[in-house]
């Protein structure tokens, strides 16, 4: 960066007008100026801009920013062709632009040496008929050369918007040693390519082989997003003598000097450096050639914030030959759009005009600081309203001359040229001008010529633009993304070359340019085009005086420009707002540059002005009006207007009309505040409270102050002293600044007047030396006269309204008074001014009289009259004082920010003041309370300390934000005293959302908060007590936690849009932190603002060594001062207190040996980070970010990969260096893998198949074998995290590229089947199969390295499949994977894991075929390998587990199961989620089926921390198998009410989107649940959907299919009893024979082949008997009971131990038994049974004998145990 000190030369005005004008000191203009002669103006439009606006706005700031730069690019060569034929560029007008061709203006002392340039008008010759006619002709002819240069060079010009392309031209850069990036064909900086432009031969006349046919453009963007030279595409030389279409016509060649120096032409621009613009953006892909050039290091003076600051060209850029050679012509067509020209030229009188505020002959910084001294040049002129005509009829590719300029074309030089409607086309008919265009300078002293010559230079460009080239005098700034409101003012159809029509322009640009400037608002350009004469102001570019709210300056500057227009005697005019996004740059180059602002936001504003009802009005879009009323402060109000269609937007927007700006009223009212749901800060308003009772009891110039940033909480103390003050019968007298007010004289305190004048005219205020009785009427009593004769008048204008520029006569409140006839003076004034209609409510500002009106009637006073006047008669005073009090107050009411009060009537104003609280507050207790005093203007903040110093009974509460973030007024002389309490807010802390949420949760019986919780709570609300209280609420009405034994969790899910989050969301954008970020950054040096975004890049916490790395810190931060350290520099810097010392250091890499250098900081918020990066344009981060991927790769070591890995990756995913992204993110996501972080290795998976899926090219940088293995990895981690849908064609890929073949239909499946089968077979029997290593011993490969490690991988990818298929019941496919796995082992050679798993999963399909032998058989082998050694993760436990269960060895299962759990985890932490969700999951469902669930709380807590898993993992799969569980126990119990909240979590967000065996059990439940419920349609409905799908599945190691079964078997039961005698003969049940036994064959077919034979035969018996029972007659009832019988003789061995089974098996049993005493056995022993099991018999021995006694059974005592319970 150079050197601030140093002024910038600037070249944003026309240098050949209005340089000339300004060259001199002695030159002073007046304003308006305005100077006419003949010239030649051509407009060049862009065709198709608006799509390529609309394509560009959808990519969001990257889309902004592409089209800024390449449009920039576009331009530059248009600037330089018009600079060639002595053109001005006068006007950047979005997309075209305005260029003039004149003479000098001034004498001859200032012509150049340019012989095609003719004398002005003025000048001694120009008298001369033939000489003005030459000159006129010659002009002319130059304007129509330079348009068909622009047709030939500029049409078919290709604009590419595709990220891919525009990261493409970034690849490849260097960095230098400041950081500045670059590569290719680097410009030097005057925008010179210097010898980088190759000719078509080399310095001795042979032939360039490398460049021989080819030519170069030269576009590049030097500095900061300015526009320089820099190489374009370069393709074949077309001769110009081929036809190409143009039927053998010759092509015109330009007129280009060949003898440098005779043309006085400097040396550098000598031929070999010719500066090469032809058209090398023709539409020529099939004759694209690829440079070979190798890139060089860029020149320090390109910053690395300009787009083509690299220059290599524009299509071909990326970072290795190889993937030059990718680049293919669908790349560069991706998302591009051609640009055509169309063009229209007129001549004639041209009128140069200057307007505006011509200002002080000061200095630059000087400028800054005053509101004087704004510029704009435009030229106008009849000829102007034809060109717009032409332009429109002229079509791409073709220039229209008008008949008026065609008068001085000699039509045989364009013999083609084609007459139509009055004018003369002439078409681009040209072939590819491959000649260099040398650079031509008109008159270098005019360029050259310092601006310190004279001020005025400055005075054309806004204060940002200024501010930013004092930061930057390079002369271009760094561009940025701002978001901003854009004001828009259209004059309408005046002619600005009339005398009246430029008066008028002067008048409007004077007073626009006044309004901005006091609201720091910029007048970016003033323009005379085809939209008529408008003024483009904008809010919010950088500028040390931002604002939070830039929309409500905007809003208010537009309500007193229309004001002030109207004022002014200007009508016809239109105004409007828009806010968004724009992009900030600098455009052009170093003939013409300007400040250009580009975004979707100014066209909106543009397009929103064509409604009539925008006429004298101010209009909006919806972005707007939201800023302004986001706080709910009452300053704007608006209409709706409804929607618009407007070009170029697909949708209808929203246009709003701004009706009224200033607020009305501040008092607000206690009973809008509900001050008992107040959160947190309770030691604060506890002390708050006690020192209000202190001021009570002895008030002494008692103060308050309550500080904090935004969003902490200051309104909750506000609302807890007006409780106060209403339950102690306080008066509260409230007023708040305004930003937009600060520096409006006693904003402040006239709504504190209005206060005041409530207070006085209260009945507890009496007169003085007067009693109520006596003027009783004051008091809206009866009087003894006729007050019908009082005639009120119309409505008042408000104090923002009435003012100097309303021109009202009298206010709306004022009255006609009859009664001087019937009292003295004294007493008429009393009593006129309490009159009960006119003082009844409390007053507001629309009561002010109007300041302007001196002259009164002496029978009429204003309201405001009246209420001065009760005041001081209530004080004994007389009312002489009355007018001139009434013409004090009534000057707030000025719209100007300029004084309006003398120093008399400032003490006049105070004196009245504290009379008036003094003589109040004898008779009440007055507390005044004061907002945002931060924004307080001097004048308001002195009566507040005065106030303080003179009213010691009043209590002075101030609120206000910390003062050294605003820089506002010291506050110290009013609360330097002993009696302050000082309140100071930072946000809630952890414990208070902790116990807030406690609160909130009490009626759920929540003890504990788990630390996620509070963490997102923080997170969203950054500890804004409103917020948090909102989003507490959210979480207690929606399912966003669980509770779970007492401890709130979150439940893991996504977030679900409801009506509340998106209200929560919307509140957290209005409080717009973003913006007060950035406008603390603003104001912040140049230096350390680079410092900030270089460290924004790196991360939430940096060192200094790091952010070195980029650039050194002696450039950001200057070199330290003896005894000072970078340290201690960055703390004085940093006044808004960004940054700070980090406390915990993240990472243990030391990056350099300087101890100060390794310091630590942070930022003190994410937001802050990412606010500032979010600014910095896309090409400058990637540099950034290049640079530091290569800085940690040079400290990478094995020991560091934790460290530095995420990194190295995450800078590099930030630039386009494909080779790169995929090299890291292979490596970063098997280190994830590894460490058991799976949804970082998914993540980093994802995104790198992502890049190998769509850039083209990428992924031929991997081999077949390393796309395997990425597959493979993903799918690993997909499956351990059970999301099983998306790991399993991700592991198919994987084994497709190793060469494993999978089976694709049945006879693949049969063949495949068989061979692997025999496969295993013959090598297992033959001894062939890798078999254990004994201790002290180790096993070799059968294969070479590359081999074993192939192999390796493979045996992983099949595991992951084994997991995959078993889960999903498919045992064809779980036995393939098997076979597939034990074969691969064999050949590698060496035992395994997966071996290990393979083999007891082979004993498991075994077992699920009834073949006992073969699977304890192949068990005890797996059993044997795990002893030595080969671990499975629980696998094998988990599987031994479920087999024991199954054989009825109870204890022993539960052994394994429970091994199976702790070996599933590593150091604590889960490594193998199926395992420990199936162990988890059996475990529970076991110890239910034994109805032990509630009594062994160790095994049931297991539910919790499955949950807990889930959620880390971020895995619905672990939050299904928490719900089921618990449902299920819930019912078994009969708790039907606490089922209640998990039927409505399962039905509404589980069930949807469950997999096949989850959702059978959930519908099996769900169907048991209605029929409790007795909602049997419901039952029905849930027991199809079992029966129906049921079949699907395939047997399981996993208790859900049974237990599926199992509820509907008890849901029929349930329906039984509901029917007598039968269902049939029953009409309240819905269910029928042949429907319940549709439902039942299924089921009972499903449970004939689960292999836990203990339980399913008891199902199947109980599902058997119901068919007997269903049907009528008692021989079916007698049959049915008999199979229950037989079938309990059967059982009731095999499912000892299993009680609930068996007391539910006996309560039917005694429920269909045939004589009471077998009904009393069964229901004795089921009563025992329940009663073991704590259950209540009473829920399922419904129907006992009346003479049965309940055997009695001791209490058994139980733990306690909460069940969980969802929010």
């Amino acid at each position: 960066m150079s050197n601030p000190s140093c002024p910038p030369s600037i070249n944003i005005a026309p240098y050949m007008f209005v340089r000339s004008l300004h060259d001199e000191e002695d030159r002073n203009l007046e304003m308006p100026f305005q100077y006419t002669q003949f010239g030649a103006v051509l407009m060049v439009d862009i065709v198709g801009f608006s799509q390529m606006t609309s394509t560009a706005s959808a990519k969001g700031d990257v889309g902004a920013e592409m089209l800024s730069s390449q449009v920039g690019a576009f331009f530059d060569l248009a600037i330089r062709i018009i600079e060639y034929h002595g053109g001005d560029v006068v006007k950047f007008l979005g997309d075209a632009l305005l260029v003039v061709f004149q003479a000098d203006p001034v004498g001859n002392d200032h012509q150049t040496n340019d012989p095609n340039n003719v004398p002005p008008m003025d000048s001694p010759n120009s008298e001369e008929p033939a000489a003005g006619s030459r000159r006129n002709k010659v002009i002319v002819r130059k304007a129509v050369e330079c348009g068909l240069e622009l047709l030939a060079r500029l049409s078919n010009y290709r604009i590419y918007l595709s990220e891919k392309e525009f990261s493409r031209k970034l690849s490849g850069s260097t960095v230098d040693e400041n950081g500045q990036s670059g590569s290719g064909f680097g410009g030097n900086e005057d925008g010179n390519n210097g010898d980088y432009f190759p000719s078509n031969s080399n310095q001795s006349g042979n032939s360039n082989s490398q460049w021989n046919n080819t030519y170069t453009n030269a576009a590049v963007i030097s500095g900061n997003g300015s526009i320089g030279a820099s190489s374009f595409l370069s393709t074949n030389r077309i001769s110009p003598n081929s036809s190409n279409g143009n039927n053998g016509t010759t092509t015109r060649r330009s007129s280009v000097p060949t003898n440098n120096s005779a043309s006085g032409m400097p040396n550098k621009f000598s031929s070999s450096n010719n500066l090469d613009i032809s058209g090398s953006h023709r539409k020529r892909e099939d004759s694209l050639m690829t440079p070979s050039r190798p890139a060089s290091t860029s020149s320090k003076h390109n910053r690395a914030g300009s787009f083509f600051t690299n220059a290599r060209n524009l299509f071909i850029h990326s970072t290795s030959q190889n993937d030059r050679q990718n680049v293919t012509t669908e790349d560069l067509l991706e998302d591009s759009f051609e640009l055509q020209l169309h063009m229209a030229m007129s001549a004639g009188p041209i009128s140069n005009i200057i307007i505006g505020d011509i200002g002080l002959e000061n200095g630059l910084d000087n400028l800054l600081l005053q509101t004087t001294g704004r510029l704009e040049y435009a030229i106008c002129g009849e000829q102007m309203s034809t060109i717009d005509d032409a332009l429109g009829m002229a079509r791409a590719g073709e220039l229209t001359i008008t008949a008026a300029a065609w008068n001085f074309v000699n039509p045989t030089a364009y013999p083609w040229y084609e007459e139509r409607r009055h004018c003369f086309i002439l078409k681009n008919i040209q072939s590819a001008n491959d000649d260099p265009l040398l650079r031509r300078i008109r008159n270098d002293k005019l360029l050259n010529t310092s601006v310190e010559s004279n001020p005025h230079y400055y005075k054309y460009i806004n204060k940002s633009a200024i501010h930013r080239l004092i930061l930057y005098p390079d002369n271009t700034f760094p561009a940025q993304f701002r978001t901003v409101t854009i004001l828009f003012v259209s004059l309408g159809d005046i002619k600005p070359w009339t005398p009246e029509g430029l008066d008028t322009c002067q008048k409007a640009i004077y007073q626009v340019h006044k309004v901005t400037s006091e609201y720091e608002g910029f007048i970016q350009q003033f323009a005379v085009d085809d939209k008529g004469t408008t003024l483009l102001c904008a809010f919010g570019l950088p500028y040390p005086r931002s604002h939070e709210r830039e929309a409500v300056f905007a809003a208010k500057s537009a309500w007193v420009i229309r004001r002030r227009l109207l004022a002014e005697g200007i009508h016809g005019f239109k105004i409007s707002l828009a806010t968004g996004v724009i992009f900030t740059s600098m455009i052009g180059n170093e003939f013409r540059r300007d400040p250009a602002i580009v975004g979707d936001t100014i066209v909106i504003a543009v397009r929103i002005l064509k409604f009539d009802y925008a006429t004298e009005s101010v209009v909006c879009d919806d972005a707007t009006m939201e800023a302004c009323t986001s706080d709910h402060d009452g300053l704007c109000e608006f209409e709706d207007m409804g929607t618009e269609f407007v070009k170029g937007k697909m949708q209808r927007i929203r246009v709003w009309r701004l009706v009224h700006f200033g607020a009305k009223k501040q008092i607000r009212r206690p009973d809008d505040i509900m001050v008992d749901e107040t959160i947190g800060y309770e030691p604060e308003r506890e002390r708050v409270a006690q020192f209000i009772k202190l001021w009570e009891k002895e008030p002494d110039k008692n103060t308050l102050l309550v500080a904090g940033p935004r969003g902490s909480g200051k309104s909750m103390f506000y609302q807890q002293i007006c409780h106060l003050a209403d339950r102690n019968n306080y008066n509260v007298c409230s007023a708040a600044s305004a930003e937009v007010e600060k520096n409006t004289e006693y904003y402040l305190c006239k709504f504190l007047l209005l206060g005041l004048f409530n207070i006085m005219r209260k009945r507890d205020i009496p007169y003085a030396g007067r009693t109520h009785l006596d003027l009783g009427i004051a008091f809206g009593q009866q009087s003894n006269y006729d007050t019908q004769t009082l005639t009120p008048t119309t409505a008042a204008s408000t104090i923002v309204n009435g003012g100097p520029d309303d021109g009202t006569l009298c206010s709306g409140n004022s009255f006609y008074s009859p009664i001087s006839s019937q009292f003295g003076h004294s007493v008429r004034s009393s009593v006129a001014s309490c009159l009960p209609w006119d003082l009844s409510l409390s007053p507001t500002v629309s009561q002010y009289g109007d300041p302007t009106q001196t002259k009164r009637s002496s029978t009429y006073i204003t309201k405001l009259q009246a209420l001065i006047n009760v005041s001081l008669q209530k004080m004994g005073e007389g009312d002489e004082m009355m007018h001139i009090l009434h013409d004090i107050i009534a000057a707030l009411s000025s719209d100007y920010s300029a004084p309006v009060m003398n120093d008399r009537d400032d003490e006049m104003l105070a004196n009245f003041i504290v009379r008036m609280l003094n003589y109040a507050s004898a008779f009440v207790k007055i507390i005044v309370m004061f907002e945002d005093v931060q924004w307080t203007d001097r004048k308001s903040l002195n009566i507040i300390q005065v106030i303080h110093e003179r009213c010691p009974a009043v209590l002075v509460v101030i609120f206000s934000r910390p003062q050294r973030d605003y820089g506002s007024n010291s506050l110290h002389n009013i609360t330097g005293h002993g009696r302050h309490l000082e309140i100071v807010l930072e946000g809630l802390k952890r414990r208070e959302i902790e116990l807030a949420l406690l609160k909130t949760f009490e009626d759920k019986n929540v003890t504990r908060i788990n630390p996620a919780v509070i963490e997102l709570v923080q997170e969203k609300t950054k500890g804004n007590p409103k917020f948090v209280k909102t989003m507490m609420h959210m979480l207690k009405d929606f399912c966003f936690v669980n509770i779970v034994d007492g401890e709130l969790l979150t439940t893991g899910k996504e977030s679900i849009q409801t009506p509340s989050n998106k209200n929560l969301e919307e509140m957290l954008v209005k409080q717009d932190r973003k913006k007060m970020i950035l406008m603390q950054y603003d104001r912040m040096t140049a230096r350390f603002q680079d410092f900030l975004k270089i460290a924004s890049c790196l991360g939430q916490q940096f060192s200094l060594a790091e952010v070195a790395a980029i650039r050194p810190l002696e450039t950001m931060l200057g070199v330290p001062e003896s005894g000072r350290s970078f340290p201690t520099m960055i703390a004085d810097l940093d006044t808004f207190r960004f940054l700070s010392i980090a406390t915990e250091q993240l990472m243990n890499v030391q990056f350099s040996d300087n101890v100060a250098m390794n310091t630590l900081y942070m930022f003190t918020s994410e937001s802050t980070a990412k606010d500032i990066y979010e600014s910095i344009p896309y090409e400058e981060r990637v540099g950034y970010h290049l640079t530091m991927g290569q800085f940690y790769e040079a400290f990478l070591e094995p020991s560091q990969l934790s460290d530095l890995l995420p990194l190295i990756t995450r800078h590099y995913l930030k630039t386009d260096h494909i080779e790169k992204k995929i090299k890291y993110l292979k490596a970063i996501s098997a280190f994830d893998l590894k460490s058991n972080m799976l949804l970082d290795a998914t993540q980093s998976l994802t995104e790198l198949i992502q890049i190998l899926d769509t850039v083209r090219g990428a992924a031929s940088l991997v081999s077949q074998e390393d796309l395997a293995d990425i597959y493979g990895m993903k799918g690993e981690a997909l499956s351990k995290r059970m999301q099983i849908e998306e790991a399993e064609p991700a592991l198919l890929d994987s084994l497709a590229r190793y060469g494993v073949h999978w089976p694709k239909n049945s006879q693949q499946w049969k063949v495949a089947l068989f061979v692997e089968r025999a496969k295993f077979r013959f090598h297992y029997h033959g001894g062939t199969t890798p078999g254990l290593v004994l201790p002290g011993k180790s096993a070799k490969a059968k294969v070479d390295a590359k081999t074993r490690v192939t192999l390796q991988r493979i045996i992983r990818v099949l595991g992951c499949l084994q997991n995959i298929y078993f889960w999903k019941t498919e045992p064809n496919a779980a036995m393939l994977s098997t076979l597939y796995t034990l074969n691969y082992s064999r050949r590698l050679g060496l035992p395994s894991g997966e071996q290990t798993v393979s083999l007891g999963r082979y004993a498991l399909l075994n077992f699920f075929k009834g073949n006992y032998q073969t699977c304890r058989e192949y068990m005890q082998k797996a059993q044997l390998a795990s002893s030595a050694g080969e671990g499975t993760e629980g696998m094998l436990p988990s599987m031994q587990g479920y087999v024991e269960y199954c054989e009825g060895n109870r204890e022993q299962a539960h052994k394994y199961l429970s091994d199976a759990i702790n070996e599933s985890k590593s150091f604590g932490v889960v490594s193998n989620l199926a395992t420990y969700y199936r162990s988890v999951t059996l475990k529970c469902s076991y110890r239910m089926w034994e109805g032990s669930f509630n009594i062994h709380p160790e095994d049931s807590a297991l539910l919790r921390a499955m949950s807990a898993v889930a959620i880390q993992n971020g895995d619905s799969e672990g939050e299904t198998l928490f719900a089921i569980p618990t449902l299920a126990n819930l019912l078994l119990q009969d708790r039907l009410r606490d089922a209640e909240s998990w039927v409505v979590l399962i039905e509404k967000f589980i069930l949807p989107k469950a997999r096949l065996m989850n959702m059978l059990v959930m519908h099996g439940m769900l169907s048991y649940y209605y029929a409790k419920m007795g909602q049997f349609t419901k039952t029905r409905h849930h027991a199809t959907q079992v029966s129906a799908w049921i079949s699907d599945q395939g047997v399981a190691a996993h208790p859900f299919p049974l237990m599926s079964c199992a509820f509907v078997v008890m849901a029929i039961f349930v329906l039984l009893e509901s029917a007598s005698p039968s269902l049939v003969s029953s009409p309240a049940d819905p269910l029928l024979v042949n429907d319940t036994e549709q439902i039942l064959r299924p089921v009972i077919q499903c449970l004939s082949q689960d292999p836990f034979q203990a339980v399913s035969e008891c199902f199947i018996t109980l599902a058997d008997s119901i068919r007997c029972f269903i049907l009528q007659g008692h021989h079916h009832q007698r049959e049915g009971y008999q199979k229950l019988l037989r079938g309990w003789e059967r059982s009731r061995e095999q499912t000892k131990g299993i009680q609930f089974v068996q007391a539910y098996y006996l309560s039917k049993l005694g429920q269909y038994a045939d004589n009471v005493q077998e009904k009393d056995m069964f229901y004795s022993e089921a009563f025992i049974l329940f009663k073991n099991m704590s259950m209540d018999p009473s829920d399922w021995l419904t129907d006992p004998s009346p003479g049965w006694q309940p055997p009695f059974v001791a209490e058994v005592s139980t733990p306690e145990f909460s069940i969980p319970t969802p929010s």
